[in-house]
């Protein structure tokens, strides 16, 4: 098994507008597969929560109420 390092190819984008940007970025998100958007999901997660966001988990609590209305 040989271990290759894949090289980054990185690029800035000049925009006359956000509508631009935003069509631009629509494109983007329209070729990835769904494990590079799931991807980049958690990679956007961890830069907000770091690793806290996969570490703790969320306690779910229920509660009912009834209303005689």
């Amino acid at each position: 098994m040989t271990n290759k390092k894949q090289k980054r190819v990185l690029s800035v984008k000049m925009f006359s507008s956000f509508e631009e940007e935003n069509r631009a970025e629509h494109r983007r998100l329209a070729t990835l597969t769904p494990n590079q958007r799931l991807k980049e999901f958690a990679i956007l997660q961890e830069r907000v929560w770091g690793t806290r966001w996969t570490e703790d988990r969320i306690v779910k609590i229920a509660s009912i109420e009834k209303v005689t209305w």
